[in-house]
């Protein structure tokens, strides 16, 4: 579960403790991030939940995706502020499930 400060992205939605909700995309939400240094991505059609993050890397701030599974911690990396949409969050929540499905072990055929 997210920690309860954590503001949580869900519906299309960011929704804060001391705010009714910001729209993801709208100018509110990339004003919001410029602000921001953490929150909970949780599409209603996935059980995995993202941690993204705000990092300085070489002079600069970029966003980066989290996602524990199975006691490994995997990332990705989403982009600069401008970049965090809700279509580029799903892309990101994609590609670190098939990173998880390629990371499971093989089933022994009996074979090798």
């Amino acid at each position: 579960m997210p920690q309860t400060d954590m503001p949580v992205l869900r519906d299309g939605w960011l929704h804060l403790a001391d705010h009714p909700g910001i729209a993801v995309d709208s100018k509110a939400w990339f004003s919001w991030l410029t602000q921001a240094n953490r929150f909970c991505y949780w599409p209603t059609t996935s059980t995995f939940r993202l941690t993204v993050r705000k990092e300085k890397r070489r002079h600069a701030y970029y966003w980066y995706a989290y996602l524990k599974h199975a006691r490994k911690l995997h990332n990705a990396y989403v982009g600069r502020t401008e970049a965090v949409t809700r279509d580029r969050l799903q892309r990101v929540l994609v590609h670190l499930m098939h990173k998880i499905a390629l990371d499971r072990p093989k089933a022994h055929d009996g074979y090798t």
